[in-house]
């Protein structure tokens, strides 16, 4: 991965995230011996102990804490995320989350306050643990979304596309459909990354090819030679414009938005 190109703002702070477990037990001991094999995200592991049923290791200034919880975790956080989650097969859809009885906090803590750098290592720590007996789910609480652990690991090993698939991991692009018809989109989990979240609340296009269009304006936005001020104008090409407004988001708890408005009938 090319973090310099994907390079975020600064947003430090602990960031977590949870693995959903089947029963009530976590495999601790086979989660330490894949950490000491190492290195994670070009860092080698160390002072890899267990204390108090708690996995703690170092990887260079960073501190990781891996702590299994007895109870699951809150249903009323995540039946709106696996409601609306799209990665899991029709088989096993993600409500079945549902039935999970324990949870483990995986916490990296300290280290440079690189926003990208530090959710890619936490990224390839979970990555480590999401084919481990019991897990059946990974909840990324900042985009509110919960993740099917084989795709996941799909995701977090793309060698095509890496800049995609680790948004599709940490944002959540909620398409929604006006009562005229239209669709709308809104992001949840830019704000950690240092940026201001995006809602388009009307335009001419497909889901899919506003999700795209969304992923495209992401990753323009993060583009450290990218400067967009609000009234600007941007698009993937002359007929699909959008103007750039900052205003207060249509969610009241959300604060100011990069709120993108269709100019014209897009062709094409």
């Amino acid at each position: 991965m090319n973090v310099k190109k994907f390079a975020g703002r600064k947003s430090g702070g602990p960031v977590i995230a949870a693995l959903l477990m089947e029963g009530h037990s976590f495999p601790i001991d086979a989660m330490k011996q894949r950490i000491a094999q190492g290195p994670i995200g070009g860092r080698t592991p160390a002072d890899i102990k267990i204390e108090k049923g708690f996995l703690i290791f170092t990887l260079g200034d960073y501190l990781v804490a891996i702590a299994p919880m007895p109870a699951p975790y809150p249903w009323s956080d995540l039946e709106g995320p696996c409601e609306t989650s799209w990665m899991w097969p029709k088989a096993t859809p993600a409500t079945t989350m549902k039935r999970h009885r324990s949870h483990v906090l995986v916490t990296l803590l300290n280290g440079a306050s690189d926003a990208i750098k530090r959710r890619h290592l936490l990224t390839q720590i979970l990555k480590l643990a999401a084919d481990l007996p019991g897990v059946i789910g990974i909840f990324w609480p900042e985009a509110t979304v919960v993740h099917y652990p084989p795709v996941f690991i799909k995701m977090a090993s793309s060698p095509h596309n890496p800049q995609v698939s680790l948004l599709n991991l940490w944002l959540d692009f909620r398409v929604v459909r006006n009562p005229d018809g239209s669709f709308g989109l809104f992001t949840t989990g830019l704000t950690p990354l240092g940026y201001l979240e995006l809602e388009i609340p009307s335009i001419s296009m497909k889901p899919a090819e506003l999700r795209e269009l969304a992923m495209n304006i992401v990753i323009y936005l993060m583009d450290p030679k990218t400067n967009v001020k609000n009234g600007d104008t941007i698009g993937a090409t002359a007929e699909q414009q959008l103007r750039v407004r900052h205003v207060p988001s249509q969610f009241p708890e959300r604060g100011t938005v990069m709120r993108l408005e269709q100019l014209g009938h897009f062709s094409g």
